[in-house]
């Protein structure tokens, strides 16, 4: 809800709507560049969900109630927020999960949740890693992502 309501000629005043372009512009300045599209590629399953495409998705194993979906880079990148999105056709199944990177021979957590449903996004501190992995702790049913995208959006040089 971005509460705004049209004026007496039914459309939305001039001034919010330019708001509103300001904000599609910070927002796309933010979320414009997916590190994950850049990933080594991997497994066809994972890779739809890495690929951009909503309408594609990864599917963790039938019956399951844990999986992994990883990406690796060839180089390490830099990132501080995560989009994951469950596809929701037959339900929002995943119930717990971490965002894990690999380091010094171990998965190390990043960020802990309950719930992805349409859309999560998920900020913490800048890390650095070639691997990364959406860790499925739980789940009702067998998970499936459509989407599972990194991002840079503090400053560079901002730590």
């Amino acid at each position: 809800m971005l509460g705004i309501a049209p004026d007496r000629r039914g459309l939305l005043p001039d001034a919010d709507v330019e708001r509103l372009k300001d904000f599609g512009t910070a927002i796309r300045g933010k979320y414009g560049r997916n590190l994950a599209a850049s990933h080594a590629k991997g497994s066809p399953e994972a890779e739809a969900a890495l690929d951009g495409n909503p309408d594609t998705f990864w599917s963790a194993p039938d019956g399951s109630t844990h999986a992994v979906l990883e990406v690796d880079f060839e180089k390490p990148i830099t990132f501080d927020h995560t989009i994951t999105m469950e596809w929701l056709n037959a339900g929002q199944h995943v119930e717990k999960y971490t965002i894990e990177v690999f380091r010094a021979g171990k998965w190390i957590p990043v960020i802990q949740g309950h719930a992805i449903g349409h859309k999560r996004i998920d900020s913490f501190e800048p890390v650095t890693a070639s691997r990364v992995r959406l860790n499925i702790l739980s789940s009702v049913g067998a998970a499936h992502i459509r989407e599972f995208q990194l991002f840079r959006v503090a400053a560079e040089g901002k730590q």
